[in-house]
């Protein structure tokens, strides 16, 4: 098996080494052995069996707005929270059975005026919320009892794990727990990117294609203001899916060729840089999100430039 390429994200102050970030990096012809848990990365996957099922039962044709919003690691912003209410309530969901958990939202300007009304921050501003409705959709369509739908032995995640297997053609998966209690896949990463070719050429085929344009045509429903999947999907130069993940993922396809990044010390900061550097050098995205980061990165509270940052290839 190959050795993982690897990006290097070196931070410099005054001059001085102050921090680096070491990111594997994978692409369809890497051969890898390496395991991660995808976290997040996951949910374009995720969301399919329930696409699957409900056109088997021809009930419910979920918008791609829905599918973006149930594939998202959204933001909290009003435009997250009001989609959620709105798709809870077409579909008949309690959000009260949401067990994601309440949660600061990632959008700063949402989360201090929550505060400055002296109101709670809620389930809907997980940003995990989106899948767990619509694990509570999958489970109404199955129709069994969803109080216990984050259950690994529960039937809709019975039936994710199913697809898991086909999908990514291997049973040597096993899970954890994901920070949103639900289960957090752990698998290879070469599996992880292979299954792209096989998705394309299955009965999945077209639930796929819908939820990749869900990701190009919503990508502010995808993350948010600012949030780097989102910014890799919008300044990209031809239609592209990306999904970021916990502890330092990013995940990126346009259908022919796909990339994984993880950084080692789970640092966001690291995968980020290293994921908007290197799609920029490859001409897959321009330089608006690489430059995003950077400002983000390199100013102070002052907003004068403190840091310097270099991006070296292992390849």
């Amino acid at each position: 098996m190959s050795i993982p390429s690897q990006l290097n994200v070196e931070l410099f102050r005054d001059g001085n080494l102050e921090s680096n970030h070491i990111v594997n990096f994978y692409n369809s012809k890497s051969n890898s052995n390496d395991y991660f848990f995808p976290r997040s990365s996951v949910k374009p996957f995720q969301i399919i069996p329930l696409l699957y099922t409900l056109s088997i039962q021809n009930e419910i044709n979920l918008t791609d707005e829905e599918i973006a919003l149930f594939a998202s690691s959204h933001s909290g912003e009003k435009l997250h929270t009001d989609l959620l209410l709105i798709t809870s309530e077409k579909y008949n969901l309690n959000l009260d059975y949401l067990i994601c958990g309440a949660q600061r939202p990632f959008h700063d300007k949402t989360a201090d005026s929550i505060l400055n009304d002296n109101n709670d921050f809620l389930n809907i501003h997980n940003n995990c919320s989106g899948k767990h409705l619509s694990m509570l959709l999958f489970s109404k369509v199955l129709n069994v009892d969803f109080q216990n739908y984050y259950n690994l032995n529960h039937k809709s995640q019975a039936n994710i794990n199913e697809f898991f297997y086909e999908i990514f053609q291997t049973k040597d998966i096993s899970y954890g727990i994901d920070g949103c209690g639900l289960p957090a896949i752990r698998l290879k990463t070469s599996d992880f990117i292979g299954s792209i070719n096989f998705i394309k050429n299955s009965k999945y085929s077209e639930f796929w294609d819908r939820v990749f344009n869900a990701y190009v045509r919503f990508p502010e429903v995808i993350g948010g203001t600012n949030r780097p999947d989102s910014n890799l999907i919008k300044n990209s130069n031809s239609p592209l899916l990306a999904k970021s993940g916990a502890e330092g993922v990013m995940f990126v396809t346009n259908n022919n060729d796909s990339f994984l990044f993880k950084c080692l010390d789970g640092s966001k900061r690291g995968v980020d840089l290293a994921s908007s550097h290197y799609l920029q050098s490859i001409g897959l995205v321009n330089n608006s999100p690489f430059e995003s980061q950077v400002e983000l990165y390199s100013r102070n509270r002052q907003n004068n430039k403190a840091v310097e940052i270099k991006i070296t290839k292992n390849f």
